[in-house]
């Protein structure tokens, strides 16, 4: 998801998009750094990279730039999906390939962020969707995940860390100018988010949305992809936020705050997205999702391409010794 957002400051006007940083608005050091370390991340996705795996990190890095044509307008800003949860999650570490990837086309075919922050934008993306990965995978090998109260209480952790992550910046944004943001006090935002009655109302919305999920009877796959797409979304906007107030050449405290806010409903969208592709992948094609067969009754799944190779490799040596009349082991 990006989004556009013009900020007066020092008498003139300057341009930028929300996860996609521009050109001339961080300092030389921080952009080079994020050179650096996507980089680094980059030969660690491309290490031990397989023929077969290409044409999955293709298909990925095309479906994450074409997200980013179609926004919506949220405010002052624009907002699309970003995917790199769905990246990380099909692609695993493969997505420090596809996803700088797609970042080098949006800037040279539409313009987001820019040539410079290329780097940097790669790390605020790449970063949450290894994370999304790794959660997914953790989530996933949790025995429980075919039972109901489990898939409920995950759509209910989703509408709470929403719902505080909302009601906190919206108070922070209330209780400070947006002049003075260089100054911030998290004093009124933290006092009324983890108020009583703002736990309580948080707890209701998550007792609402794990009814209502229980009564759709989505896919048991659906409440992981929705935990994991909203929490690489926040780490996404949160990174980019960060990235802003400590590396700007200005001070750019208020449009982070601006766009985090503007994002959150975003942040649910992105979610379901996620929970629903997962679902569907789950049933029609596993192996996208790094298992052989679909989570069903306990069924045996594979989350790494070492495991699938060796389980391949098993089967040809059985089938070899059945041939010269051995027994099985």
């Amino acid at each position: 998801m990006s989004g556009s957002f013009i900020i007066h400051h020092s008498s003139f006007f300057t341009p930028t998009w929300a996860v996609h940083i521009s050109d001339g608005v961080l300092t030389e050091r921080w952009w080079m750094g994020g050179f650096v370390v996507a980089g680094l991340l980059a030969l660690f996705a491309a290490w031990r990279i397989r023929e077969d795996e290409i044409p999955r990190v293709a298909l990925l890095t095309a479906a994450f730039f074409v997200a980013s044509l179609i926004h919506v307008r949220v405010g002052p800003t624009s907002v699309h999906l970003l995917l790199n949860g769905l990246v990380g999650v099909v692609l695993g570490r493969r997505a420090a390939l596809a996803i700088p990837v797609g970042l080098t086309l949006q800037v040279a075919l539409i313009g987001h962020g820019g040539f410079t922050t290329i780097g940097i934008n790669s790390c605020i993306m790449v970063l949450p969707a290894l994370l999304a990965w790794q959660l997914f995978a953790l989530l996933h090998g949790i025995p429980w995940i075919s039972k109901p109260w489990f898939r409920a209480s995950l759509v209910g952790v989703s509408a709470f860390l929403w719902t505080l992550s909302l009601a906190f910046s919206v108070v922070l944004l209330c209780s400070n100018r947006l002049t003075e943001l260089d100054t911030l006090d998290p004093t009124w935002a933290t006092r009324i988010t983890f108020h009583p009655l703002t736990l309580i109302a948080g707890l209701l919305v998550a007792v609402a949305a794990a009814w209502l999920e229980h009564r759709l009877e989505n896919a048991p796959e659906f409440p992981l992809g929705l935990l994991v797409g909203e929490t690489a979304v926040l780490a996404t906007t949160f990174l980019n936020c960060l990235v802003l107030m400590w590396g700007g050449q200005e001070d750019w405290h208020a449009l982070a705050l601006v766009v985090f806010v503007a994002h959150l409903p975003i942040v649910v969208i992105e979610g379901i997205v996620l929970g629903f592709t997962v679902g569907f992948l789950a049933k029609v094609k596993p192996e996208m999702l790094g298992w052989t067969t679909a989570r069903r009754g306990g069924t045996a799944t594979y989350r790494n391409g070492t495991d699938r190779i060796q389980a391949k490799e098993a089967r040809v040596s059985s089938a070899e010794r059945s041939e010269c009349g051995e027994p099985h082991l």
